[in-house]
């Protein structure tokens, strides 16, 4: 519960609960890749009480002043509206600071900075939160994607089961988004605007995938190593490169595409 008191001593009287949980949203809910699920809940929690403090902040200043008595209900009702947007702009903008230090509070030192998530809302807004695709919104879009780019749909599915696991929201510590877990510059170069939209991503992966393989004259093995560790590592060793990790990935995406036209037989 929150206990307001006289604006002049806010910061001192706000608790909230640590297991504070709320609904996920399109605004931050879906997951920030960038962060665990709970902690983008709790910046999205810590944003919100803070506009509503500030919404009433505003509230308590204009009843300090005498009321006009002429003042018509439509611009009462405007007033309050006025007050609402300011507050939720002000939240958003973090310029209040009191989002920050209720966050930090429910999410403790090791949460992801709420900095991040609001640069995160910035570049993609609510369309990058969507929800996470099921299986057959992906094997849709799968579909498509073999389709339009010529493509084996089974070696597209078998690299989005390594790379995500089927997670449309995942993200790695390196940065990589969505199913196919695209880099920004490759999701640029590919044309991807959102990377957390599951047939965005699935596109451009496959469009990536489909030219790494023409550059490599069809050579999968070769593909799926630069697709792993880029085509300036496969250039510099030959071929496949001595790490473990692309030579696991390269024998797990085969291995998975093998399975995967077994199971259509």
């Amino acid at each position: 519960m929150c206990m307001q008191y006289a604006p002049a001593n806010w910061h001192a009287f706000c608790i909230l609960p640590h297991d504070m949980s709320v609904a996920e949203t399109n605004s931050v809910g879906g997951r920030f890749p960038n962060a665990a699920a709970g902690d983008a809940k709790k910046w999205k929690a810590a944003q919100d009480f803070e506009a509503m403090f500030i919404h009433q902040m505003l509230k308590s200043m204009r009843n300090t002043v005498p009321k006009d008595e002429d003042m018509s209900t439509g611009r009462r009702i405007f007033t309050e509206m006025l007050d609402e947007q300011i507050a939720n702009q002000a939240s958003r903008t973090g310029n209040f600071g009191l989002a920050n230090m209720i966050y930090k509070e429910l999410a403790g030192k090791d949460a992801e900075n709420p900095q991040k998530i609001m640069a995160a809302q910035g570049a993609y807004g609510a369309q990058n939160m969507s929800a996470r695709a099921s299986a057959k919104q992906i094997e849709t879009w799968v579909n498509e994607a073999a389709e339009t780019m010529k493509m084996d749909k089974n070696l597209i599915r078998a690299v989005i089961r390594q790379e995500s696991g089927g997670n449309s929201l995942a993200r790695s510590n390196k940065g990589a988004k969505g199913l196919m877990q695209l880099m920004d510059s490759t999701a640029k170069d590919m044309g991807v605007v959102n990377p957390y939209s599951g047939r965005q991503n699935v596109m451009g992966g496959t469009k990536y995938l489909k030219q790494l393989l023409t550059q490599y004259n069809g050579d999968e093995s070769k593909a799926l190593a630069a697709y792993n560790a880029g085509p300036g590592t496969v250039e510099q060793y030959g071929g496949i490169p001595p790490f473990e990790e692309t030579q696991n990935y390269v024998k797990n995406v085969l291995k998975y595409r093998e399975q995967f036209s077994q199971e259509e037989l």
